[in-house]
Order: structure tokens, then sequence, then C-alpha cells
């Protein structure tokens, strides 16, 4: 069913997976997070373990963090974030850094919130930032000595 390197899913479970996934994203952006969560989740239990090793588990796991973000539940948020940094191509996303930070803020975690958030401006730049609350931005202070605006 499966290619022998791994590397790849079977067509017919990424076309699964991908409709999850486009299921999560239009409830995701209807701002029905808590159901797109379920939808991010179904896509999930179909990657064969270890699921990380797949790259469709890093953008799962992505938008799994980003729906905990919005639903205020930050540990989920950075449980699922930190795992996808775990996944194929996602050490440099920008995104995945930066709201992987927003949710160590909003846990009160300052200090990883600063570590992530300037990774995550490093990668990306003030741009990246630019429709984010600027409470995270006094974190960027050692990148950069101006404050963002939204």
């Amino acid at each position: 069913m499966f290619e022998t390197d791994n590397s790849t899913l079977d067509k017919t479970l990424a076309e699964q997976l991908r409709s999850y996934c486009l299921q999560g994203y239009e409830l995701y952006d209807q701002a029905d997070y808590k159901l797109a969560v379920r939808h991010f989740y179904q896509a999930w239990a179909l990657l064969p373990k270890p699921q990380t090793q797949w790259l469709e588990a890093g953008w799962v796991l992505t938008a799994l963090g980003d729906s905990y973000f919005k639903l205020g539940n930050y540990h989920s948020g950075i449980e699922a974030l930190k795992s996808a940094l775990h996944c194929p191509d996602t050490d440099n996303n920008p995104f995945i850094h930066m709201r992987l930070g927003q949710c160590y803020y909003k846990n009160h975690q300052r200090g990883m919130a600063a570590i992530s958030l300037q990774t995550a401006f490093k990668l990306g730049g003030e741009k990246l930032f630019y429709k984010e609350d600027a409470c995270y931005s006094d974190l960027l202070k050692p990148v950069t000595s101006t404050k963002l605006s939204p």
C-alpha cells in the first residue's frame, strides 16, 4: 500500500487526508475551531506511525496548533506545534514558530515565547507580525528595537 521508502503516502490515503484537512480549513475560516480540530484529528489518525515522518504531518499538526490557539487551549497548541517542528521541512517555517511563541506567551511562559517569537521574526520578518497583537512585540526587542504595529 505504501512506497517502501516511507516518504510518500499512498495516493488514496493522501487524498483522504487532504479531504479532511480541506474540511477543517473551511470550518476554521468560519471560526468553528472546535469542529475544525475534529477534522484535523481525523486526518492525523490516517497517518501511519510514526506520524511525524510524513511531510503531511507537519501541516496537520500546524493546523491543529493554530486551531487550539484560536480556541484558547494554549497547552494543546504548544504540544501540537512542538510536534510539528519534528516533521519534515518544518523547522524553518516562521508561522509555526510565531504561533508556538504566541501559545507560550498566552500560557505565561515568557522565556519560551521570546525564543519562538524571535525565531519567527528572524525567519519571516516584520511582515509576519503585521496583523498580530502588539503585545508580542515586546518579546522581539532583542531582534528589533522598534515596536511592531498592527
